[in-house]
């Protein structure tokens, strides 16, 4: 395993822990070795890409809560 790939599963393990209202505090940290990963040529593990997903997709929604209607 990669110093790379302690780093990230690490990090899930760390996301997975905290409560989930506020794991969107983790997501520039979880995108910087992502991309790191990426440039690295390495595959991102399902699990990691997984979390990333869910976490994405929940700063989208967030957004639009905060709307007007």
């Amino acid at each position: 395993m990669t110093p790379l790939t302690e780093d990230l599963n690490r990090l899930h393990d760390r996301i997975l822990e905290t409560e989930p209202e506020s794991r969107q505090k983790f997501l520039p940290k979880l995108n910087e070795l992502i991309g790191r990963m990426h440039e690295a040529g390495q595959e991102v593990p399902a699990g990691i890409r997984d979390l990333h997903e869910d976490l994405t997709a929940d700063a989208i929604e967030a957004q639009f809560d905060n709307l007007p209607v």
